[in-house]
């Protein structure tokens, strides 16, 4: 029994006393274990800037193999490829929401388990799990960035290809994000392939843009290999429509459109898709027909 205990406590390592006072005193208040001497096996590691400044983070010290939340007081020192929560400084005074802290705890004590439903041409986690996902960075308060993907022409490649064909194009375009992902490691990954030729990516605010560019950059040479040297010269395919009628169609080029969450304040995730609808329209109201991605700069509403 002690040792499960310890498994789901969290361990302290604030050099600011009082701050440490505060976070031990809110946890315990709502009934989250706080580790009164250290243990072999705890749950969570919560350290403040000043002590993770210390630690090794490049060989990955015993400490930090353990689940690491970083307290931070200036979003300038927000470090890629961990978990944080911000809380700001006046004076003496540490501006500490009770209630966040409490959630963002209990979200990385219980860990983000794999949802069970997947879309069943790539095998990603479904619109559904993105949903529940996207519910929990925003319940949580954590800044984060969004992708959402769009393949231009792929009904027309269906058509002209076979669906089989163009199954096999969306499952190199799945494995082709989680590439982009592995590139830019972050405890806030997560790829979904929401149905059809529809995909999104959740991870930090900062890699939103950077894994973006990169997706683009390889995008085009992917799907060429998709393609049968006659159309790829020409840079068309030849598509037979329901009334038998031929046209021509452009190659399948990708759209991204990359929101982050700063920018937004956002309170559900619908309103996310919302914005990334507005933004892909955007895209195709100018005619762009090559590979392309956008990034929301509104700051209001």
């Amino acid at each position: 029994m002690e040792n499960e205990r310890q498994g789901s406590q969290v361990r302290l390592k604030i050099s600011d006393e009082a701050l440490s006072d505060i976070v031990a005193i809110a946890l315990r208040l709502d009934g989250v274990p706080v580790e009164d001497e250290p243990s072999d096996n705890p749950g969570l590691l919560i350290v403040d800037f000043n002590e993770f400044s210390e630690l090794d983070t490049s060989s990955r010290s015993n400490e930090l193999d353990y689940r690491t939340l970083i307290l931070i007081e200036d979003e300038e020192d927000i470090p890629d490829g961990f978990e944080y929560l911000l809380i700001p400084r006046q004076a003496n005074d540490y501006d500490l929401d009770p209630e966040l802290l409490v959630k963002k705890v209990r979200v990385m004590l219980s860990g983000r388990r794999p949802s069970a439903e997947k879309n069943p041409v790539t095998s990603l986690p479904s619109a559904a799990a993105f949903e529940s996902e996207l519910r929990e960075h925003i319940n949580t308060g954590e800044r984060f960035g969004v992708i959402f993907a769009d393949l231009n022409q792929f009904k027309n490649y269906n058509r002209a290809y076979s669906y089989s064909r163009g199954d096999q194009m969306l499952k190199a375009v799945g494995d082709l994000m989680l590439l982009a992902l592995d590139a830019n490691p972050c405890p806030q990954n997560f790829l979904a392939h929401l149905g059809s030729d529809d995909f999104a990516l959740i991870t930090s605010e900062k890699l939103a843009p950077v894994i973006a560019e990169r997706i683009v950059d390889s995008f085009d040479e992917l799907v060429a290999g998709f393609y049968d040297i006659s159309d790829l010269t020409r840079g068309t395919i030849i598509v037979t429509n329901r009334k038998g009628i031929e046209f021509e169609s452009p190659i399948v080029t990708i759209a991204l459109a990359v929101i982050q969450s700063s920018r937004r304040g956002l309170t559900h995730a619908a309103e996310a898709m919302e914005i990334a609808d507005e933004l892909l329209a955007y895209l195709k109201k100018r005619d762009v027909i090559e590979s392309c991605c956008i990034v929301e700069r509104k700051t209001g509403r």
